[in-house]
């Protein structure tokens, strides 16, 4: 694609027998256009459940390159764990992504795990009840503190609710709560959705675990 909605890599990291597909948060204008794409698609054709309109057409515009080598990799290495892997965009895109590809690819859905940090919402109840059943047990969506971007889109517009499963870092001191008050689309009213959107704070997005944001490592394919 020569213009992609979105940029990202496929590394492996062999001392601990992972590939890494990672999705890379907003930096080009025109991913920030389709950040603000926020009216919801279907996500499968003929099934009644919404995604982030903006999100589904970026990840869609590469996932078929993202899917060939991938798919290589898997074979080349049978014995390695598929991590996909994102900040705040690239969150969203990781997790649809895998959801994506373990329907296409035979065999992948148990070697995956998804980790995302400061994730917004990514489609609406129902999709997250179908994220959940297919992924949710493998997720880890990883929020910051205060962050402001987990509580976009909001939950009254076009019904949009997170999937599990929830890790909140609450505070500096190194406090964590695992998100366990389940709602019908993983949102515990105990976790990070308590912190009121006037006490968010946009540097509890930029900063995750401490680290700054990496350039993009030596891959074996990249977007």
């Amino acid at each position: 694609m020569d213009f992609p909605l979105s940029d990202g890599y496929i590394a492996i990291h062999h001392p601990d027998e992972e590939i890494v597909v990672a999705w890379a948060g907003t930096h080009r204008y025109r991913a920030l256009v389709m950040d603000m794409a926020v009216f919801t698609l279907p996500y499968l054709q003929g099934e009644d459940m919404g995604v982030h309109g903006g999100f589904r057409d970026a990840v869609r515009g590469v996932i078929g390159r993202v899917k060939t080598c991938l798919e290589r990799l898997a074979n080349d290495y049978p014995s390695y764990t598929v991590i996909f892997t994102g900040h705040s965009k690239g969150g969203a895109e990781a997790a649809l992504s895998a959801l994506d590809l373990v329907r296409r690819i035979d065999g992948l859905q148990g070697r995956v795990r998804v980790w995302t940090f400061g994730q917004p919402r990514l489609g609406d109840a129902k999709f997250a009840s179908h994220y959940n059943r297919v992924l949710g047990n493998v997720t880890y969506r990883v929020v910051s503190e205060a962050d402001p971007v987990v509580a976009v889109p909001p939950r009254l517009l076009f019904d949009y609710c997170h999937h599990d499963l929830e890790v909140w870092l609450m505070n500096e001191e190194g406090d964590i709560y695992v998100g366990q008050n389940h709602t019908e689309c993983g949102e515990d009213p105990l976790a990070s959705s308590s912190v009121l959107f006037f006490e968010r704070s946009i540097e509890s997005h930029k900063n995750y675990l401490g680290l700054p944001p990496q350039d993009h490592a030596n891959a074996e394919f990249s977007w």
